[in-house]
């Protein structure tokens, strides 16, 4: 709106500007035809005596309230029908409209005269050796003249008020339409938040009853001991990818950005799911540069990596082989791609919500893997936040491939 009333005041000032303008040149070409009637009539007196003399003669030519001055090119007055004693009158060689007149051939002004303290609108021309000053009082008939036509003013204002109404329309139905959205928005992610901590919570309950109000064997008692530390630890991963997730959103500032090596940091992320992989036979092979140096926060990145191998260790199946290549750099980005052998997704309608927070494509063998669903929208939000972009897509002979782009 603030925007948008400076652009309307704007145009007002400019086309009032300029209809002014237009307004005043129209008056001042009149009065350059007024001079050019002077100079011809006069062209034939060559003394001050006979110039005046006929200067006199044509006043019955021009406007009844014009004031017309005839004054040398050194400044000195030789006639003036407002003043009987023109030749005691100061030098106006300084007039504004004098030096304008002669520097461009005409010129004018709108000031008080110092002669008997009117307010004139001057327009002075120079002919030869001397120039032709007219001037009109600026009064209430110039003024009029003068004055930009309302009517375009009027126009204006109509039109800023339709539009200024169309805009407190429009702000406040996107307003309430921003305020539905976030609160389906809120509503979907309590109910998915509440839907996957039930689980964890559950089975904890569950296993702890059971220990206490049943006599249990201690190879039973320490199964189900072990069950509910295991829905403890999913209950755990699942808090701290939530912390994650909401910091980034709303504590950027507390990422601090280094120099990390990718290569470095995927050789330590083999270490560390070396158990994982090793049990369901995954290989890592890894085609990245060692120089290959990204501009980012070390935590981030290792969760940008460490959730995308984490996927295929849970959801990818077994005797898969994942690789990570940077496949073209550009200025200012490298470009990466994760991709494996495994199983896939077979409805291709799942990749564009893969990113999705608590989204799963297979909801119960993607439960019976684990995890909390929140991996890959961590992924992608850490991505964003170092400026890339990713994507993912289904590969032919089977898998996914993750393509996104890490600053230098």
């Amino acid at each position: 709106m603030l925007i948008f009333t400076l652009f309307t005041v704007g145009i007002v000032v400019l086309e009032q500007s300029r209809e002014r303008q237009h307004k005043t040149f129209a008056l001042e070409q009149r009065m350059d035809g007024y001079a050019e009637v002077v100079y011809r009539r006069l062209s034939a007196a060559t003394l001050d005596g006979e110039l005046s003399d006929a200067a006199d003669s044509l006043l019955v030519l021009l406007p009844e309230n014009i004031r017309l001055t005839l004054i040398k090119t050194d400044g000195s007055v030789i006639y003036d029908n407002e003043v009987s004693d023109y030749a005691a009158m100061e030098n106006h060689i300084a007039r504004p409209e004098i030096v304008t007149a002669d520097a461009q051939g005409g010129g004018s002004d709108i000031r008080l005269s110092h002669t008997n303290n009117l307010q004139y609108i001057y327009y002075a021309r120079r002919f030869g050796d001397y120039f032709v000053r007219l001037a009109l009082p600026y009064d209430i008939e110039v003024r009029s003249f003068l004055k930009p036509d309302n009517l375009f003013l009027y126009y204006v204002i109509l039109l800023f008020i339709i539009v200024l109404a169309l805009i407190l329309y429009a702000s406040g139905w996107f307003e309430k339409r921003r305020q539905q959205d976030r609160g389906q928005l809120k509503h979907e992610l309590t109910g998915n938040i509440t839907h996957e901590l039930r689980t964890p919570v559950t089975g904890i309950r569950g296993c702890l009853e059971t220990v206490m109000d049943t006599p249990l064997e201690a190879e039973k008692r320490e199964h189900f001991i072990k069950t509910a530390y295991n829905q403890t630890l999913a209950l755990s991963e699942l808090i701290q990818d939530m912390s994650l997730l909401t910091k980034i959103d709303d504590a950027p500032h507390s990422f601090r950005f280094e120099a990390v090596n990718i290569s470095q940091l995927i050789d330590e992320l083999r270490r560390t799911f070396h158990n994982r992989m090793k049990d369901k036979n995954i290989r890592l092979e890894c085609a990245v540069p060692v120089a290959t140096v990204v501009n980012g926060n070390r935590n981030l990145l290792v969760a940008i990596f460490g959730n995308l191998l984490d996927n295929v260790i849970r959801h990818a199946g077994s005797n898969v082989t994942a690789h990570i290549t940077q496949t073209k750099e550009s200025q200012n980005f490298y470009t990466f791609k994760f991709w494996d052998d495994g199983v896939g997704i077979s409805d291709r309608r799942h990749l564009s919500r893969l990113f999705e927070r608590f989204y799963r494509a297979d909801e119960g063998r993607t439960r019976d893997a684990g995890g909390s669903g929140l991996g890959l929208s961590i992924v992608r939000n850490a991505v964003s936040f170092h400026g890339g972009t990713i994507s993912v897509a289904k590969r032919a002979g089977g898998g996914l491939e993750f393509s996104f782009r890490l600053p230098k």
